[in-house]
């Protein structure tokens, strides 16, 4: 009896093993599965098991054959088998990322919300939200797993508490993890907006593939999501990666974090914009500056490349310190191109260690708006412990 019992017990381990690995890394080939740390013929058994138990499928993939001409088989998850929200709460709005264990975007949409508004009033709206592409896409709510919250700002680790580095004031010193599962109802995990970016990035977009990513997000504010060893690294207080309040002129503006001379004062969206208003439009947005930018203003054109060289001669500090295989440019400056790109690698050829060889290739991220969101829905999907799937009859 006891050894019926440690037999189902390592059987059901190895099912969650394959699981979890399909989880992270979407579909895969069983050679790949190799790397769960099992027996070909253990992975060739559990996979055949839960094909028959209806948890995974056969995947087609557009990939380059065998030498034999045939390609590989791959397997993934059933995207039936659950679901995963993802939020952005963004600066005047929310944005919302259903995906499911299958790695695919089942919808995404937004909600324009007040920057004053109260962490809870913004968290109703996100309900509401989730709600309302349930009942659009046919996905019942009884398939969600868990909701990813992605906040502008630091997130300590043990507490959950947002730090003063938050662009959105309301949220800061706000217990996050525990307020999100009161309000929406379902398991939750809070982190920052970069952090689960560079999630999003390494799991659908241009890092895919690396273990070690450095992902810049440039909105209200620039933070860096770092993957290191193929894990998601925040610190103990949740500021790694904070460059934005990484100080470049010392006499320089002071910055929302009490800070004097951040990167944000001078190479942000914001900063990028201020800059612009005297000469253009008091009114203009980022947007409106990148138009201007890839159409040649001369204006436009100087001010992007100078927060281009600002950024660069910051990521130079953290190549030296990091050594990541790519840099990956997210958000709303990525949009300006080799107007901002060009000076960008040239300040951190320059400042870098080896300043002159070869250095991180610095390229742009493939996901748009809903690259936050996404990452959020892809947290959840990474954390089998807090987020357990159903398993199935005899898991």
């Amino acid at each position: 009896m006891r050894d019926a019992r440690v037999g189902s017990a390592q059987r059901d381990g190895n099912r969650r093993r394959v699981v979890n690995a399909l989880r992270v890394a979407g579909p895969s080939t069983r050679a790949d599965l190799l790397k769960a740390g099992l027996s070909r013929s253990t992975v060739a058994n559990v996979v055949d098991d839960l094909i028959s138990a209806g948890l995974v499928v056969r995947v087609q993939a557009a990939l380059e054959p065998r030498v034999n001409g045939r390609p590989p088989e791959y397997v993934g998850l059933d995207g039936g088998a659950a679901t995963a929200a993802g939020v952005e709460i963004a600066n005047g709005c929310v944005r919302l990322a259903l995906c499911n264990v299958a790695q695919e975007l089942i919808a995404f949409d937004a909600a324009d919300v007040p920057e004053d508004s109260d962490p809870e009033n913004t968290l109703r709206v996100v309900r509401d939200l989730i709600k309302s592409l349930s009942d659009r896409t046919g996905v019942p709510l009884e398939r969600l797993i868990g909701v990813g919250v992605a906040v502008p700002g630091p997130v300590q680790r043990r507490t959950g508490i947002i730090g003063r580095a938050c662009t959105l004031a309301p949220w800061i010193g706000v217990r996050s993890c525990e307020l999100a599962e009161e309000v929406l109802g379902s398991p939750a995990l809070v982190a920052n907006d970069a952090n689960l970016a560079a999630l999003a990035e390494t799991t659908w977009g241009a890092g895919r593939g690396y273990d070690d990513v450095a992902y810049v997000y440039t909105a209200y504010g620039i933070g860096v999501g770092l993957v290191l060893g193929g894990q998601l690294y925040s610190g103990a207080a949740g500021t790694a990666g904070e460059i934005g309040h990484t100080t470049v002129d010392e006499h320089g503006e002071i910055c929302a974090c009490g800070g004097r001379g951040c990167l944000n004062t001078v190479a942000d969206p914001n900063a990028v914009t201020r800059q612009l208003q005297q000469v253009l439009s008091p009114g203009i947005t980022i947007r409106e500056v990148i138009e201007l930018t890839r159409e040649g203003d001369p204006r436009c054109r100087r001010v992007m490349a100078d927060a281009g060289r600002q950024i660069g001669a910051a990521l130079a500090s953290l190549y030296n310190l990091l050594d990541p295989e790519v840099i990956i440019i997210g958000g709303y400056l990525k949009e300006a191109g080799p107007a901002l790109l060009d000076p960008l690698r040239e300040s951190m050829a320059r400042c870098a260690i080896h300043a002159g060889e070869a250095i991180s290739p610095v390229i742009t991220g493939r996901l748009d708006d809903e690259v936050v969101a996404m990452g959020a829905a892809a947290g959840v999907l990474r954390d089998p412990l807090r987020f357990p799937l159903p398993m199935g009859d005899g898991a």
